[in-house]
């Protein structure tokens, strides 16, 4: 009896419950995060959401789905921490979507203020992390959105259905910006969010009650850091060439001149790349290999005879130049700015470790830019539509 009796107490032992618990009426969910460096302190916007405004069963209430709540200081724990002095609950992150950061602050630099994020045991490591081009992340999250109410999940949303179906933009993760920014021979690259239109009406609830919204967000170009400080951006033709590089391609478009403002459109369905480095004669050489697959989804050119193979051979060649010009664009910029975001040291440490061990600490500056590239880009054309050559005249 003695025996069951102490078994039993040290289960009971054992049954500790929730000592941790929050109840989710105690807590704000945070959905997006602003991080701006202004007049000498961190800024820190908190997107939050409003649970009742977006509840299944109320519909059009008078607030806005989300709440900015704001706070500042000279260190991030600082700023989140003041927050609290008007917000009327403990913030929560384990549901952030989006961090968005300030372009003057990514100017000067962003390993410090990550480091904080990456110690903070509720947050998840798969949110996407922007640059709010030529603008602040404030004003970013401030945006009324039409279509899904929370702005968070509409950017996040929107990059990653970008990444999948258009070359120029990058949904970078927290794990994968901090293993860019904590190793050699790969710099970090991040999509540029920029907001079009009109900013005086983005923050009211008037901008989601027009067919098209008169201020709105989109995501143009990619931030090419150094270190951890942006340096410049990509044009979309770059953006292209580095998407492609990377083989972060998914699906994009290819445009081929065929006449007086006609072209024909080429769908990118799938696309392979793979990087193999040597050095010849003490500098590095690398090997860019590109194989994509392509089907034909638009002919305005009618005397263009997709039955013929060699008219489809033609085109794909003019595809691959198309593609090729792509990725020559963005290794000419990385190598202007001295900025390995192609991430070729890596490559070059993996297949030559001992080389790669002399140059590493001056890859940047002095090898990289020196680093003959070398370009065999495959487009194969699968399909030309259901119609082939279209009736229509």
């Amino acid at each position: 009896m003695k025996y069951k009796l102490t078994v039993l107490i040290l289960c009971l032992l054992m049954l500790t419950g929730c000592w941790s618990r929050r109840e989710l009426n105690e807590l704000l969910i945070v959905l997006g995060v602003g991080v701006d460096w202004k007049d000498g302190e961190y800024l820190m916007s908190f997107q939050v959401v409003n649970p009742s405004e977006i509840s299944a069963q109320r519909r059009g209430g008078d607030r806005p789905p989300s709440t900015l709540y704001q706070g500042r200081g000279k260190t991030l724990f600082e700023a989140a921490r003041s927050l609290t002095a008007e917000a009327p609950r403990k913030v929560y992150m384990g549901h952030l979507q989006m961090y968005v950061i300030g372009e003057e602050l990514a100017k000067r630099g962003i390993k410090d203020f990550l480091d904080n994020s990456f110690r903070d045991n509720e947050l998840r490591m798969d949110f996407n992390i922007v640059v709010a081009r030529g603008d602040m992340a404030e004003n970013v999250l401030k945006l009324f959105t039409p279509v899904e109410k929370l702005p968070s999940y509409s950017m996040q949303q929107s990059l990653q259905t970008s990444q999948k179906s258009w070359a120029p933009t990058v949904a970078m993760t927290l794990d994968e910006t901090l293993n860019r920014l904590s190793s050699k021979g790969y710099e970090l690259a991040l999509t540029g969010i920029e907001l079009i239109g009109d900013p005086t009406l983005g923050d009211t609830k008037k901008n989601v009650e027009y067919f098209q919204p008169p201020s709105r967000f989109r995501y143009m170009g990619i931030a090419a850091f150094k270190d951890d400080k942006l340096i410049g951006w990509l044009d979309e033709q770059e953006s292209k060439g580095y998407t492609d590089i990377t083989d972060k391609l998914d699906s994009t478009s290819i445009e081929i001149p065929c006449g007086e403002k006609k072209y024909m459109g080429i769908e990118v369905t799938s696309s392979n790349t793979k990087l193999k480095s040597s050095v010849k004669n003490g500098k590095p050489e690398m090997n860019v290999s590109i194989r994509t697959e392509a089907n034909i989804v638009g002919r305005q050119c009618r005397d263009i005879d997709l039955t013929d193979p060699q008219v489809i051979k033609r085109l794909e060649e003019e595809s691959e130049q198309i593609l090729q010009s792509h990725v020559e664009a963005v290794v000419s910029r990385a190598k202007k700015m001295k900025s390995d975001i192609l991430g070729f040291g890596s490559q070059l440490g993996k297949d030559e470790p001992a080389y790669w061990k002399e140059v590493k600490d001056t890859w940047n500056d002095d090898m990289f830019p020196q680093t003959k590239v070398n370009y065999k880009v495959d487009l194969f054309i699968r399909k030309t539509g259901t119609i082939g050559n279209s009736t229509m005249q």
